[in-house]
């Protein structure tokens, strides 16, 4: 492997870390021009102290355009992080689906990352103020179908970490072991679900506080929500990074060493047959599957194939020059090899010149020709 890491900088894994960025940055601003304007009590929520106030209630005043169009540009790379890793996967350039479950499980979460990010830009469009009843059944919708689109999202990666073994070695395929539990899908695995419980918490602290009237503690697990939220952005980041490094080998593959066979030959190495992912079976290993999952390593298999194959077993076809069947400037003509007749003589030589014998029998071959102008015993 190469001393560094080395990858292609402007590539797919820029799309999620943008979303971050924009996201991020929109809630600091809030936060600050909040702060900067001595901490206000806006009229429309009542006169109550409160301490902080809600993201939805510093949206709601003068800074409604600048909360729209981040939340609809974090809309629109979220959404499109998962449909970007399917495409992704699907096309090989990234780590291909190990299950004919996967790709099933990849469009629900593509399907419940769309809807929940419009009920977010809803939530930005029909403030708190104005559309109180709306703003709220917005912010519900949003939270429950981002919820089951990681559900969907993370399954996938489980699935990728349960079976290390099928993972293509283009792909670095393992980071910390060989076993289930120590690959890089299942610690990325393991990490998103910490990530999920932490969020379902502080979603359930968050309404349980609203509903029992305390303002200021609901809008504190709010916030805390808010940021942990650009966290899954950034594990998403790193899921769409392997992309990057796959490009840069590809494009310049003299910079790094050729797989060794026993990481090209793994899958032969596995009875898949009898291995079923929930319920369903996974690419067979026959050759037009593996052709189908992995056709880079399919090809360097039947390269090596040919490198190795002895020369005996090379079917060398000789053609007949054009001139030799015409007879113009040339003797002699084909003549057949046959085991029982010994070995052909080259026509015009007085005697002693012979072609080396073969082993086929009855296969045609054209007689070694002179040129007449030259020495009579090189061969053209």
């Amino acid at each position: 492997m190469p001393s560094l890491i080395r990858f292609k900088v402007i590539h797919w894994y820029l799309v999620p870390l943008i979303a971050l960025v924009v996201w991020w940055g929109m809630l600091i601003a809030l936060l600050l021009c909040w702060s900067i304007q001595g901490h206000p009590i806006y009229a429309f929520m009542g006169n109550t102290p409160q301490n902080p106030v809600y993201i939805s209630d510093v949206g709601a005043t003068n800074l409604q355009p600048l909360f729209i169009s981040c939340v609809g540009f974090q809309a629109i790379f979220f959404a499109g992080t998962p449909l970007l890793e399917h495409y992704l996967r699907s096309s090989y350039k990234l780590q291909p689906y190990v299950s004919t479950k996967q790709p099933r499980i990849a469009i629900p979460s593509i399907v419940c990352a769309v809807i929940g990010q419009l009920g977010i830009l809803f939530v930005s469009i029909f403030n708190t103020n104005a559309f109180h009843s709306v703003h709220m059944s917005m912010v519900a919708l949003f939270i429950v179908f981002i919820f089951f689109s990681c559900a969907f999202n993370f399954l996938n990666s489980f699935i990728f970490g349960w079976y290390p073994k099928r993972l293509s070695p283009d792909h670095e395929r393992v980071i910390f072991g060989k076993s289930r539990w120590q690959n890089l899908y299942m610690v990325s695995f393991l990490m998103k679900c910490v990530w999920l419980m932490v969020a379902f918490i502080c979603a359930v602290c968050f309404g349980c506080f609203m509903a029992k009237g305390n303002e200021s503690m609901s809008a504190r697990f709010e916030w805390t929500l808010s940021f942990w939220y650009g966290l899954l952005l950034l594990m998403w980041t790193i899921d769409l990074f392997p992309s990057a490094i796959k490009h840069y080998k590809r494009t310049h593959p003299l910079q790094y060493p050729p797989t060794p066979p026993s990481e090209l030959n793994h899958l032969t190495r596995d009875d898949q047959a009898t291995i079923s992912t929930f319920g369903s079976p996974t690419f067979q290993t026959s050759p037009s599957n593996n052709s189908k999952t992995f056709p880079q390593q399919q090809e360097q298999q039947q390269m090596a194939e040919r490198i190795n194959t002895p020369v005996h077993e090379v079917n060398i076809t000789r053609p007949i020059p054009a001139a030799a069947s015409a007879g113009s400037g040339f003797v002699g003509g084909p003549h057949v090899a046959n085991s029982n007749s010994g070995s052909p003589h080259v026509a015009g030589s007085g005697s002693g010149h012979s072609v080396n014998d073969r082993s086929s029998t009855n296969t045609e071959y054209p007689a070694p020709t002179f040129n007449r102008y030259s020495n009579p015993n090189s061969i053209v």
